[in-house]
C-alpha cells in the first residue's frame, strides 16, 4: 500500500471527487448491463456519456484499499465479502468456515503479490534514490517497549475517567430529578428561560382495561417511565436501561442553567447555542463581533416568534459561520474563567473541567485499549504461576506503521504518531512516558529543530547560493527562541498570539495556505478580534512575508512574489510544483501521478503540491538521517536499533554503555543530513548554528523533553528526569563518546567499496533553466515592494534586452513537426521523453512547439508501467 500511496496515491481534497466519479461509473456500468438498447449499452462502455469535464487524474489514482488498488492496477474485482465474517463470528464460527476464509485471505496474499510486482518498479522509478526504498525498511521495523506499568496505565486512566464522568453524571441526574418535582406546575416551569425549552410533554399514563370484568383499568405493561415528560424519557435508551446523562448531552447546559454575560442559553436548530438578549439591552452588542439570529425560518416556532428580544450566538473557535454544539466543550473554559459564561450552579465549572480534562482519553482510549502488548515469556499459560510470571515479564508493542501513508510518504499510525504530550489537566496523556527501555538500556534521540522551516528557508537561499542569502534563511539562522527574535517568536508578537500558536500560523503559510486560512486561525487564537480586523492583519502580515503576487512576463514567464520576507522561498516552491514532473530537491523523489501538472487544470491543488514539496522534502530529511544512523550503528558496533520516528522526532533503544556513542553518531548523521541538503541546493558549506542538533535526549522513558514529570490526574507521581546534551557536554565526555576510526566493524559491516557513485544532475540546476544568471532584473523584482521601482526594474531590463542590432539575421520559419503522444487510459507514468506536453493547451498552437494528436485507445489489458528514458 505505501508504493501504491507514493506513486498512485491522492491528497484528501482529491478524494471526494474520486468517489464522486467511482459512483458514477458504477451507475453507468448498471445502466450498461441491464439495459436492452444495444447502441446505448455501447456508448455507455466506450466513455462516451462521460461528464465533459471529468478530471484527467481521476483515471491515474485509487483510494488506499486492496480492492480499489488491485482493480486499478490489475483490472481485477475481488469479493470481500468473507471479511465480514472475522468480524461478527465467533470462535466456533470462524472454525466451522476455516477453509473457505483461509482460501479468501491466501486470495489476499496471491493478489496483493501481483499489486507489488506491478508497483514496486514504479516506485524505483519515482523515487529512484536508494535511500528512499533502504529507509522503509527501518520505518517498517519499529518497537516500543513497555513493562507491567502499561497495564497499570490502562486501569488507571480508565479508573479516573470515570470517577470524575461519573461525579459530574450524578450531580446532572440530581438536577434532573430536581427539575421533575415541577412538572405538575405548568405556569413554573413555563416562566423558567431553561427548564421551558424541554418538552414536558407524554406525561400520560397509558391505561388498558382490568383483567376480570369490573376491574378497574389499569397501566399498560412494557411503558418507558409512565406519566414522565418527554424529555425525562429520552434520557433512557431503553425501558430497563440505566440513565444516559452526560456533559454531551443536549440538556446538560439547560440542566446546569448556563448564561453568557447573565443572558440565558437558548438552543437553536438552525444557529446552536445562543443566549438571548432583551431589546432594551441590544445595543450593547452593537459593536461586538458577535453573530445576530435571524430567526425567520427557525424551525423552533418558540424561538421564531419571539419579538421580545434577539437572539445571539455563542462564539466559536472556527469563527462566525461554525456554530456551538455545546458550551462545555473545552475551548468555552476561556470564557467561564473570564466571568462572559457562568451558571447558578459552581459544579458547573467542574463540568467543563471534567469534559476539557477527560478528553484526550475519551478520544483515544478505544485505540490505546487495542494495542497488542507482546510480553517476553509470553505463552498460554497452564498454571497460575506462569500466568503470574508472564504478566511481571517486559513487554513490546509493535506499531501498525503505514511507513509511506500519504503522498507525501509520511509514516501513518493512528496511536503513537498522534499522542499527545503529558498536561497536568488531561487523563492518560501520559501515553508515551508509559514506553519504558529494558533494563541496561536507554532512549536516544533527538529532535530536528524547525526542520520544514530550515528546508523552505535554504530552498530560498538557493537563488543566492548562500546560506542566509534571503530574510526568512537569515532569521532562521540568526533568531533564537531565547531572545525572541525566532520566526515564530516575531510572528506572535506581531499577531498577539502565543509562540505555540504562531507555529501553526507559519507552517500553514509555508504549506501554501491561504488569507482564509490565516484569518480563521487568527481569530480562533485571538477571539477579541472581529472578522474585518483578521482579515486586515492577516492580509498586512502575508504583505510583508508572503509578498504580493505580480505577473511581468518580461521578467518571469509565470506570475511571481515580489516585496516580502519569503517571497524567493514561494516562488521556488511554486517552481517545484509547476514543473511537469515535480521531484524532491534532495533526494529527486517524484510526486504522485494523481497531482502532475498534465492531468490537473491550470492551477489546480496549488496548495497540495506546495504542501508536497515541503513535507516530501522533510521526509527526505528523516530517510537520510536513519540510512546514515544505520551505517554508522553498524561502522562502529553500536548496540541500537530504531525505536520509532514521528515526523520531526527520532528515538534509538541503545544499550546503556552505547548511549554517549549513539548520541555522537546521530550529531554525525545530522551533519551529513544537512550537508547533503546544501550541496543539492547549490550551497557547498554548512552553517554551524544548524549543523548539530541543539541537543540530544537521553531518557529510559519516551517524552517530548527529558525534565517533563509527566504528572496528570491519572499519573500523579512524578518521573525522575533524564539527560539532554549539546555538542560542546557531548564532546567532553571523551572516550565515552567518541567513534573509534580503530573500531573493526562485526560481521554486518557496511561495505560501500563496491557501490559505484554516479553523478546526477541537482533537482535545483534543472529549474527554470531559461532564466539567465548574470540577470539580475528578476532577483530585484522578487525585492521590491514599491511600484515605481517594478516599473524602473523594467524599463531598465528593456533597454537592455534591444541594445543589441537585429539587422540582417532573418530566421526562416520552422515548419511545425507533428508530434504524437500514445493515448493510455490505462494506469502508467508519463515518459520523461513527451515532456514538452506542457506546451499543448489544446488551442492554437504558438512558434514550432508543434500540435499534439492522439492515438486511438488500446485495448484493455493488465495496468503497467510504460515509463522510460532519462527522466529521473
Amino acid at each position: 500500500m505505501s508504493l501504491h500511496v507514493a506513486v498512485n496515491g491522492m491528497c484528501s481534497q482529491q478524494r471526494p471527487t474520486w468517489m464522486k466519479h467511482k459512483k458514477s461509473r458504477e451507475l453507468r456500468d448498471k445502466i450498461a448491463r441491464e439495459t436492452n438498447n444495444i447502441e446505448l449499452a455501447n456508448m455507455f462502455a466506450n466513455g462516451q456519456l462521460r461528464e465533459e469535464e471529468e478530471d484527467l487524474w481521476v483515471e491515474r489514482s485509487a483510494v488506499n484499499s486492496l480492492r480499489e488498488v488491485a482493480k486499478f492496477h490489475l483490472d481485477v474485482t475481488i469479493d470481500k465479502a468473507a471479511r465480514d465474517d472475522f468480524g461478527e463470528l465467533d470462535r466456533d464460527g470462524i472454525l466451522g468456515k476455516l477453509d473457505d476464509l483461509l482460501n479468501y485471505c491466501a486470495a489476499d496474499v496471491a493478489i496483493t503479490h501481483r499489486v507489488y510486482k506491478m508497483v514496486f518498479p514504479n516506485f524505483l522509478k519515482v523515487c529512484p534514490h536508494p535511500v528512499s526504498f533502504a529507509a522503509l525498511r527501518h520505518l517498517s521495523s519499529v518497537i516500543l517497549p513497555v513493562d507491567k506499568s502499561w497495564d497499570a496505565y490502562i486501569a488507571n486512566a480508565e479508573t479516573t475517567y470515570h470517577k470524575l464522568s461519573d461525579a459530574v453524571g450524578e450531580r446532572l441526574a440530581a438536577l434532573a430529578e430536581k427539575a421533575l418535582t415541577i412538572k405538575d406546575d405548568a405556569e413554573k416551569w413555563g416562566n423558567d428561560p431553561w427548564l421551558k425549552q424541554l418538552d414536558w410533554s407524554g406525561q400520560e399514563i397509558k391505561m388498558v382495561k382490568g383483567k376480570k370484568k369490573g376491574d378497574p383499568p389499569r397501566p399498560a405493561a412494557r411503558q418507558k417511565k409512565p406519566g414522565m415528560p418527554k424529555w425525562y424519557k429520552d434520557l433512557f435508551p431503553k425501558l430497563d436501561s440505566p440513565i444516559n446523562l452526560s456533559v454531551r448531552t443536549r440538556i446538560a447546559p439547560l440542566l446546569l442553567r448556563l448564561a453568557w454575560d447573565g443572558y440565558p442559553l437558548f438552543w437553536s436548530d438552525k444557529y446552536g447555542w445562543t443566549f438571548r438578549v432583551p431589546r432594551s439591552d441590544a445595543s450593547k452588542y452593537s459593536e461586538t463581533q458577535l453573530v445576530r439570529c435571524d430567526l425567520s425560518d427557525e424551525p423552533i416556532e418558540a424561538l421564531r416568534n419571539d419579538r421580545d428580544a434577539l437572539f445571539i450566538k455563542l462564539p466559536h473557535k472556527d469563527g462566525p459561520s461554525a456554530r456551538c454544539a455545546t458550551p462545555l466543550a473545552k475551548s468555552y473554559l476561556q470564557y467561564f474563567e473570564k466571568g462572559a459564561l457562568s451558571s447558578e450552579y459552581p459544579y458547573a465549572k467542574e463540568a467543563l473541567d471534567m469534559n476539557a480534562s477527560c478528553s484526550y482519553w475519551i478520544s483515544a482510549r478505544d485505540r490505546i485499549m487495542s494495542q497488542m502488548v507482546v510480553y517476553e515469556d509470553e505463552k498460554i499459560p497452564s498454571t497460575e504461576k506462569s500466568e503470574k510470571k508472564s504478566q511481571n515479564a517486559q513487554g513490546f508493542i509493535l506499531p501498525q506503521i503505514i511507513p509511506m501513508g500519504t503522498i507525501t510518504r509520511r509514516a501513518v499510525e493512528n496511536t503513537w504518531l498522534t499522542a499527545s504530550n503529558a498536561k497536568k489537566n488531561r487523563v492518560g496523556s501520559e501515553l508515551k512516558a508509559m514506553v519504558k527501555a529494558p533494563p541496561g538500556y536507554s532512549f536516544v534521540g533527538a529532535d530536528v529543530d524547525s526542520e520544514e522551516l530550515w528546508i523552505a528557508s535554504v530552498v530560498g537561499d538557493a537563488t543566492f547560493k548562500l546560506h542566509g542569502g534571503n530574510a526568512i534563511g537569515f532569521m532562521t539562522l540568526e533568531g533564537t527562541k531565547a531572545a525572541g527574535t525566532d520566526l515564530h517568536s516575531r510572528t506572535a508578537s506581531i499577531l498577539g498570539i502565543t509562540r505555540n500558536e504562531a507555529k501553526v500560523f507559519n507552517y500553514g503559510r509555508i504549506y501554501g495556505a491561504g488569507l482564509k486560512f490565516a484569518a480563521t486561525l487568527l481569530r480562533q487564537f485571538n477571539p477579541a478580534l472581529s472578522e474585518q480586523e483578521t482579515l486586515e492583519i492577516a492580509g498586512k502580515l502575508y504583505a510583508a512575508t508572503k509578498g504580493v503576487k505580480t505577473t511581468r512576463k518580461a521578467l518571469h514567464s509565470r506570475p511571481f512574489w515580489r516585496g516580502g520576507t519569503e517571497s524567493f522561498v514561494f516562488n521556488k516552491l511554486e517552481e517545484f510544483a509547476e514543473q511537469e514532473r515535480p521531484r524532491t530537491p534532495v533526494l529527486g523523489a517524484g510526486i504522485t501521478e494523481a497531482l502532475m501538472r498534465r492531468y490537473i487544470r491550470r492551477g489546480g491543488y496549488l496548495t497540495s503540491r506546495i504542501n508536497w514539496a515541503i513535507q516530501s522534502s522533510g521526509v527526505d530529511y528523516l530517510h537520510l538521517l536513519v540510512v546514515a544512523m544505520d551505517y554508522l550503528i553498524r561502522r562502529f558496533n553500536i548496540n541500537a536499533r530504531l525505536a520509532i520516528t514521528v515526523h520531526d522526532e527520532i528515538r534509538y533503544l541503545v544499550a546503556n554503555e552505547d548511549k554517549y556513542r549513539a548520541a555522537m553518531a546521530l550529531q554525525v548523521a545530522n551533519i551529513w543530513t544537512r550537508a547533503m541538503f546544501a550541496e543539492q541546493m547549490g550551497i557547498n558549506d554548512l552553517p554551524q548554528s544548524c549543523a548539530y542538533f541543539s541537543a540530544i535526549d537521553i531518557d529510559h522513558v519516551l517524552r517530548k523533553e527529558v525534565d517533563m514529570d509527566c504528572v496528570t490526574p491519572s499519573h500523579p507521581t512524578p518521573i525522575k528526569p533524564g539527560e539532554s546534551l549539546d555538542i560542546t557536554q557531548l564532546l567532553e565526555k571523551g572516550d565515552e563518546a567518541r567513534l573509534d576510526p580503530s573500531i573493526v566493524p562485526a560481521k554486518h559491516a557496511p561495505d560501500l567499496d563496491d557501490i559505484e557513485y554516479t553523478p546526477r544532475t541537482p533537482v535545483m540546476e534543472m529549474l527554470d533553466v531559461s532564466q539567465d544568471p548574470s540577470d539580475l532584473s528578476f532577483l530585484r523584482a522578487q525585492i521590491t515592494s514599491d511600484d515605481d521601482e517594478l516599473l524602473q526594474i523594467l524599463k531598465e531590463q528593456k533597454k537592455a534586452s534591444g541594445g543589441g542590432s537585429t539587422e540582417g539575421s532573418v530566421s526562416a520559419k520552422k515548419p511545425r513537426q507533428k508530434k504524437v503522444l500514445p493515448y493510455s487510459s490505462q494506469a502508467e507514468l508519463v515518459p520523461y521523453m513527451y515532456q514538452p506536453f506542457e506546451s499543448a493547451k489544446f488551442t492554437k498552437p504558438k512558434s514550432d512547439t508543434g500540435q499534439w494528436f492522439f492515438e486511438k485507445m488500446p485495448p484493455p489489458g493488465p495496468r503497467n508501467f510504460k515509463g522510460s528514458g532519462p527522466g529521473l
